[in-house]
Parts: structure tokens; sequence; C-alpha cells
């Protein structure tokens, strides 16, 4: 668990302005953090060997990690909108449509946001199978490492 101390210090950018935001996404705002957690997806996602072509997201945790990490694996982006999101564009996802692919996310909660995703992608292509889910806040995630509970609930493999 972080300090109430460190918390505040990952709020700060190197010039002393104060980042505005949740605590986790402020953790991806501060680009030391967030550099370290893409090296850190990289190299869990890699140690998983798990066959995949794309790396769907949503949300503003997603657009600050998965262009990078899609990027260094060499993988497809797929970013899906969030419910009820206004749009000039007509899609419910942007990207190619995907075979096999995983849902990249900051934490777990309610499971609604893996939910969405799965289902935004199989409403439009039954054939696309999600493979698994990395989530690189685990710390702040109601399921934590726990892996069965993320199956039972989510039914996905948790990497």
């Amino acid at each position: 668990m972080t300090s109430f101390t460190e918390q505040l210090k990952n709020r700060r950018t190197e010039d002393g302005r104060w980042l505005q935001g949740c605590e986790h996404t402020t953790l991806l705002l501060n680009h030391q953090i967030r550099n370290r957690v893409i090296v850190q997806c990289v190299k869990d996602i890699r140690n998983s060997n798990v066959d995949f072509d794309t790396i769907a997201c949503s949300g503003t945790s997603g657009l600050l990690t998965v262009p990078r990490i899609s990027e260094i694996l060499k993988k497809n982006i797929l970013v899906v909108r969030k419910r009820k999101e206004k749009s000039y564009s007509p899609f419910q996802y942007e990207g190619p449509i995907p075979n096999k692919y995983i849902i990249l996310d900051d934490l777990i909660c309610s499971g609604r946001t893996v939910r969405h995703i799965n289902k935004t992608i199989k409403d439009d292509t039954p054939s696309a199978e999600c493979v698994g889910v990395y989530v690189f806040f685990k710390d702040k995630c109601a399921y934590r490492n726990n892996a069965s509970l993320c199956k039972k609930h989510l039914g996905i493999r948790y990497l």
C-alpha cells in the first residue's frame, strides 16, 4: 500500500504542479510512473505466452498506456467507447476487427468495463475471442491477484 506522503509526491509534476484526477489516473499522468507501468505490462504480457493480435481498452487509462504497449508488442489497438459516450463516429469501437484480443485496464472493481468491452466487440464481431484480461493496478483492484474470482465473475482468464 502506498503511503499518503508517497501519494502526494506522485500527484506532482517534476516542476511542482499538481496533477488533477483520481489517484490511479494521476499515477499514469506522472510520466515516470506511467513508463514503469508500461515496462511492467510488456514484461508480464510477454511472459504470459498468450496468443493474441489486438489489445482492447476503454477510457483514459487505456489511452495513456495501450498505444505504447501495443507498439512495443507489435499488436493492434482497439478503443471501445464508454457507454453513452457522445461521438461524431457511428462506431462503438475503433480499430481493426480482432481475431483474438486481450483487454488491458487499470483496475477491476465491478467488472462493468470488461463486460462492456466484451459485449461491444461480440455484438459486432461474434467470432472475436477474448483470451485474457491484464490489470496493471492490481493493488487497487477488487479482484487483486485472485484469478479464480476473476474467471468466475467475468468468465475471462486473468493475465
